[in-house]
């Protein structure tokens, strides 16, 4: 994409994104995080924003050894009053492991120009047990549900940019990478739009087989870009996690899907 962002003009945006958290099954519980192997940050970058001419700051909360505890970040920068809010979570619970991003907002103000950015980080590292993990299984990322407004200037847009990189690591340090998620859901349509999905894009679209004790590590960044806007995400089971409860735990485990 060429587009040059800082040249656009504002336009008021009101994102609602349902976070569908990123999981996949691992045969033998414990599932743990390696704290001093994973690391989460969330800064709003608020620097290219202007109000009348004035640019805004930079702002960032950072874990940089991580057990998946929530990740904090609340900031109303004083020049342009422009407000980034959101957590960052990630979690391993006997078969299953997933990396939420909630309570998040982002709104600049509609007379500013320029855009506003608020950035999730994270490396999340799992440790695998005896069982090890399965061959085949999909690979599970996080999906949006996006609703907002885009005025009627033109340029106005909103945009959701970022990747998430899937690591196997045996246990004699070999690095494997297994997959690769992106996102790049750009839209500029005039006026408002709801409960629009917005879902990453995998390299394979299945994870290989990793040996008993073995890592699987997830690198990731998502951005949320807007030019004035407001939005907010939440973090929801997956669709295909419901529907397969009646299957009971052996059948859930070993065909959960995600949405695509």
């Amino acid at each position: 994409m060429t587009t040059n962002f800082c040249s656009l003009r504002p336009v008021l945006i009101s994102f609602v994104l349902v976070s569908l958290s990123a999981g996949a099954q691992i045969l033998t519980p414990p599932l743990d995080i390696n704290a001093p192997n994973s690391s989460a940050s969330i800064k709003f970058t608020d620097n290219t924003s202007f109000n009348a001419g004035n640019p805004g700051g930079i702002y960032s909360q950072v874990a940089p050894t991580w057990t998946g505890s929530t990740l904090s970040l609340s900031q109303t920068d004083p020049t342009t009053f422009d407000y980034a809010n959101g957590d960052i979570s990630a979690t391993g619970s006997g078969l299953s492991y997933g990396v939420s991003l909630n309570n998040v907002v982002l709104t600049q103000l509609p007379a500013n120009t320029g855009m506003a950015d608020l950035d999730f980080g994270f490396t999340v590292e799992y440790q695998l047990g005896a069982g090890g993990l399965p061959g085949g299984l999909l690979t599970q990322f996080p999906n949006f549900l996006v609703s907002g407004t885009v005025q009627s200037s033109s340029p106005s847009y909103a945009y959701v940019k970022g990747s998430i990189n899937y690591y196997g690591v045996s246990t004699a340090g070999t690095v494997s990478l297994l997959d690769t998620v992106t996102y790049g859901w750009f839209y500029n349509t005039p006026g408002s739009f709801a409960n629009l999905l917005v879902t990453g894009s995998a390299m394979n679209g299945t994870t290989p087989a990793l040996g008993p004790n073995s890592t699987l590590t997830l690198v990731g960044s998502i951005t949320f870009e807007v030019d004035p806007a407001s939005f907010s995400v939440e973090t929801v089971p997956e669709p295909g996690t419901l529907t397969l409860v009646g299957l009971g735990a052996a059948g859930l485990f070993a065909f959960r899907r995600r949405m695509a």
